[in-house]
C-alpha cells in the first residue's frame, strides 16, 4: 500500500478534516512519517488551525519540532490489466 497525498489540500482547522481521510505527520528534518491520531489530542486543539498544530509537532525520531500534516488516503499499487 502506499499513500496518495493530497496535493495544496489543508481544510484549515483540523475540526473539519473528514473522519475518513487519513492524516500522516512527516518530519521536515529527518523524513520519518507516521499516522497522526487526532483522538489522541486534547479536546481544545481538535479544533486549532492545521498550522498551528504543525507547530507543536515533535518528531519521535530525532527530536526536531514543526513537522508538516499531509492529508489523503492509502492506495494498493496493483495496476489493472486489461484483457489480451
Amino acid at each position: 500500500m502506499r499513500f496518495l497525498e493530497i496535493k495544496d489540500w489543508t481544510p484549515g482547522y483540523l475540526n473539519v478534516t473528514p473522519q475518513h481521510m487519513t492524516i500522516l505527520a512527516r518530519c521536515e528534518v529527518c523524513g520519518s512519517e507516521r499516522e497522526f491520531d487526532r483522538t489522541n489530542l486534547p479536546f481544545g486543539v481538535r479544533h486549532a488551525l492545521i498550522t498551528d498544530i504543525e507547530a507543536r509537532l515533535r518528531c519521535v525520531a530525532c527530536g526536531a519540532k514543526g513537522g508538516r500534516l499531509r492529508f489523503g488516503s492509502y492506495t494498493t499499487n496493483e495496476k489493472s490489466r486489461l484483457p489480451d
